[in-house]
């Protein structure tokens, strides 16, 4: 069984998400970030959801840009999604249309519903006031993104996938094949 290591932001969502990683394979662990001071042996590291902005956390910086740096497997939702930005050098700001348990139809291109194999209409639950900006992802071309209304909503790389979005809500259609990728392409 594949190995994951959770850190929890205490959001109400965390075992959702927890749950989900298990439901898709795999053995999971989870770490409160208050107590997260040395990185996993191996495996994949999650960043979940939580609150406040990204630089409330900037004490797990170090460790998380040494997780990326050795392009070890990392899954980001909500928060994780923002602060790996950060590690990137790129601005969280408010967003345009901050939406707090909406349900959003994503507008998937051709590519983005064949790589996570969905081909009907498609809405995802989303809970944030922040935002990472579409224009951050001319900055790095070996990653993919996915923007809607200007802002970040996926991003996949090698070895990384994140989602500013809740994929493991019941608000979000598809929750199965929002996840399965993680399983699939990070570990």
């Amino acid at each position: 069984m594949k190995k994951a290591t959770f850190i929890d932001f205490e959001d109400s969502f965390s075992f959702n998400v927890v749950q989900e990683l298990t439901e898709v394979g795999f053995d999971v662990t989870v770490i409160n970030w208050k107590d997260f001071e040395t990185l996993p042996e191996s495996g994949l590291l999650v960043l979940g959801p939580g609150p406040g902005h990204p630089d409330d956390y900037q004490q797990l910086f170090p460790l998380i840009k040494t997780w990326l740096e050795k392009k070890a497997p990392f899954f980001g939702v909500c928060l994780g999604h923002q602060i790996f930005w950060r590690l990137q050098g790129e601005e969280v700001l408010r967003s345009k249309e901050p939406l707090h348990g909406q349900k959003v139809r994503l507008d998937l291109t051709p590519d983005w519903r064949e790589w996570l194999g969905i081909h009907k209409e498609v809405f995802v639950q989303r809970y944030n006031s922040l935002a990472v900006m579409g224009q951050a992802s001319l900055r790095n071309p070996y990653l993919t993104n996915f923007i809607q209304n200007d802002e970040i909503l996926i991003t996949r790389g090698p070895h990384l996938l994140t989602y500013q979005f809740h994929p493991e809500s019941i608000g979000t259609s598809y929750r199965t094949e929002f996840m399965r990728p993680v399983y699939r392409d990070l570990v």
